[in-house]
């Protein structure tokens, strides 16, 4: 990295249809920084988290700031990327994404225009999503709120993070 600072790796994560998605992709595009959403590699490409681990690796080789999407709904899941891109070179930030149920089941019916199967999905997801643990240090935005207003919040926190290390 040349004696520079480090780059960030912005972890996101939360509840399906919370805005994970949404602010990770315009937090790439307002900061020209890589994304790479492992669920949907999974879901559209069938990569495996093997092949999405050493894809991530190799984008790290950039040097710049990177953001990671889904795939990150465990500890463990989180831990695992947060480890890898340390090694890299990278600070790593969890971003939590968090929205109440009522808007995700509004947002889940707009997508599946079937109520049973976005109840199945959200159950499905709800039972896989673990919430950060104390010591992963996630900073937690609205999903409800606007992208000025997240990107606010992370940059703040990031920036609160620094000062607390001197």
């Amino acid at each position: 990295m040349n004696g520079k600072s480090k780059p960030y790796a912005i972890l996101v994560f939360g509840a399906p249809m919370s805005g994970k998605t949404t602010f990770a992709e315009q937090f790439s595009k307002k900061y020209h920084a890589p994304f790479l959403n492992i669920a949907e590699l999974h879901e559209k490409h069938r990569i495996t988290r093997k092949v999405a681990t050493v894809l991530i690796s190799e984008i790290a080789k950039c040097g710049q700031t990177i953001v990671v999407e889904g795939g990150l709904d465990t500890e463990k899941q989180r831990n695992e990327i947060k480890q890898l891109l340390s090694k890299s070179g990278y600070l790593p930030v969890l971003v939590w994404v968090q929205t109440d149920i009522v808007a995700i089941k509004h947002r889940m019916r707009h997508k599946h225009h079937d109520l049973a199967t976005a109840k199945a999905e959200l159950e499905k997801s709800y039972q896989r999503l673990e919430a950060p643990a104390d010591n992963e240090q996630a900073l937690v935005i609205s999903g409800k709120h606007t992208f000025q207003t997240q990107c606010k919040n992370v940059l703040a926190g990031i920036s609160s993070r620094k000062r607390s290390k001197r």
